[in-house]
């Protein structure tokens, strides 16, 4: 048999066990030795008989737990796990037919405790039928249930959960940011465009207007001009072209030049042949061409319906960078990040509650008599102290009943009765926790010191009166009362509370 002591949840040790006898204690003496004032000198004896194993409390002052559970001896399996004080013991293999113990230990015959025990105390268990496979629904929740939400509650166990937490929201905020930056750029880019190219055509515009009145007065091409519009920031150059030739008519140092850039000339062919009003055409340099016709100041033969623009301004443009383009991008960043964060936040106290439901499954499960204990899932200092004292108290009342689900008050007799309020009395010397003995008919059978002391209700004055009136916190007594029903109700109707 192999065994592996665990420390704090990690291994510390490992021993293999062959056929015989070992003593568990903190003595040096002892063939398994935990040194912990929790442990007793002598804590328990394991017992090893051909591939089968047995443990055995020594009188220990701590007790002993097998999977939780509060026992005196019990047979050992495949995946037990042996509490002795702060030390867990775990059985991590099927048992060997014989091996040697590396230390010093007792010999087979020496005791001979194994004839002691119960003819079938070390029987083969019975088999197990192989369940038939699930549906596909259920398969998929098996997986889900192993590959993702396992993984987090072994974190939880290990990890404090305000860690876990703040981890998962900032793993939401930086994932929300970097899923949502190229998306944001792309638009804040686009925005940014139709903003610069909106205030470029408005530009034109304004030069169509100045020299459409230039060219009305007596139709004299050097009256035409951009100069006062070249200054404006994204223009790099500014033309006015013949609508007929192509020429150049103004900036008037270029007068009847040829322009040669040919995505102007694009541009130009657009405005003339397509009669466009507003053309726009991207330039390979990252800038723009926009271009607007110079409509006909006066029309010679009235019958031609197929003229013209007198002339074409045509502008090589370029996007400036502007913080207000991108401003509503960034918001709806931060929005859109801020809900992810309240999401996880959402997700992760939901998963943080688990805990606290099966706690009361457990709870629920022990009062109707099934072997279970009560453990917390996750590293929660407070639950795991909750679960400790329920476990406790569970434990002593399997003592003191073998059977929970039997009745363990209003019974035939006065004994039962008597025994489990002595039973509770005597942990509640020994508690510091709030205990309080109802009946099913909510009448108070006991009431611990610490409760008296918290809400002023003595156990002798209030024995047999009903909880809501000798009480007087109304929402403590409701509370008391709620509790009460649903034990009463988890026992099923074929049960006795």
């Amino acid at each position: 048999m192999r065994l592996e002591i665990l420390q704090n949840g990690k291994i510390i040790e490992t021993k293999v066990l062959g056929e015989g006898q070992y003593q568990i204690g903190r003595l040096e003496s002892c063939d398994i030795c935990l040194k912990s004032t929790r442990v007793s000198k002598q804590h328990a004896l394991i017992v090893v008989k051909g591939n089968q194993a047995a443990i055995l409390d020594s009188g220990s002052s701590n007790g002993l737990f097998v999977n939780g559970v509060l026992i005196k001896k019990q047979r050992l399996q495949f995946g037990d796990v042996i509490g002795i004080g702060d030390y867990q013991i775990r059985c991590s293999r099927p048992f060997p037919t014989r091996q040697e113990f590396g230390g010093a230990g007792y010999s087979a015959g020496s005791g001979n405790l194994a004839e002691r025990l119960e003819p079938n105390y070390l029987s083969e268990s019975e088999s197990v039928p192989d369940q038939k496979a699930g549906s596909l629904p259920q398969q998929f929740a098996e997986v889900v249930e192993q590959k993702v939400l396992l993984p987090f509650y072994e974190a939880l166990k290990i990890a404090d959960w305000r860690w876990v937490l703040g981890t998962l929201i900032i793993s939401a905020l930086t994932l929300s940011v970097l899923l949502a930056a190229r998306p944001i750029y792309v638009w804040a880019t686009g925005i940014a465009e139709k903003e610069a190219l909106d205030r470029a055509h408005s530009i034109l515009n304004q030069i169509v207007r100045e020299n459409f009145r230039s060219l009305q007065k007596n139709g004299d091409y050097a009256r035409l001009s951009v100069e006062p519009w070249e200054a404006v920031r994204g223009f790099k150059e500014i033309y006015i072209l013949d609508g007929k030739n192509g020429n150049i008519l103004a900036p008037i140092k270029l007068f009847n030049k040829t322009l040669n850039d040919p995505f102007a000339l694009i541009a130009f062919r657009k405005v003339v042949e397509e009669r466009g009003s507003q053309v726009t055409v991207n330039h390979p340099d990252g800038g723009f061409i926009v271009a607007q016709p110079v409509p006909q100041s006066s029309v010679e033969n009235p019958g031609d319906l197929n003229l013209g623009p007198a002339a074409v301004v045509v502008g090589s443009f370029t996007v400036s960078e502007s913080i207000s383009s991108v401003f509503e991008p960034v918001l709806e960043a931060l929005i859109f990040a801020v809900f992810l964060g309240l999401l996880a936040y959402f997700l992760v106290m939901k998963m943080v509650t688990r805990p606290i439901r099966k706690i009361q499954e457990q709870l629920d499960a022990a009062l109707r008599g099934e072997p279970v204990s009560i453990a917390c899932e996750v590293k929660l200092e407070d639950l795991e102290n909750l679960a400790q004292v329920i476990n406790f108290s569970v434990s002593r009342l399997r003592q003191s009943n073998s059977d929970m689900s039997k009745p363990v008050s209003g019974s035939d007799t006065e004994s039962e009765d008597l025994l489990l309020i002595s039973t509770i009395q005597e942990t509640d010397l020994g508690t510091g926790d709030a205990i309080l003995l109802l009946d099913k008919e909510k009448k108070v059978k006991f009431v611990g010191h610490v409760l008296e002391e918290l809400i002023g209700l003595k156990s002798e004055y209030a024995k047999g009166q009903n909880i809501s009136d000798c009480c007087r916190d109304p929402g403590f007594a409701g509370t008391a009362i709620d509790l009460t029903e649903r034990v009463l109700g988890s026992l099923g109707e074929s049960q006795n509370a």
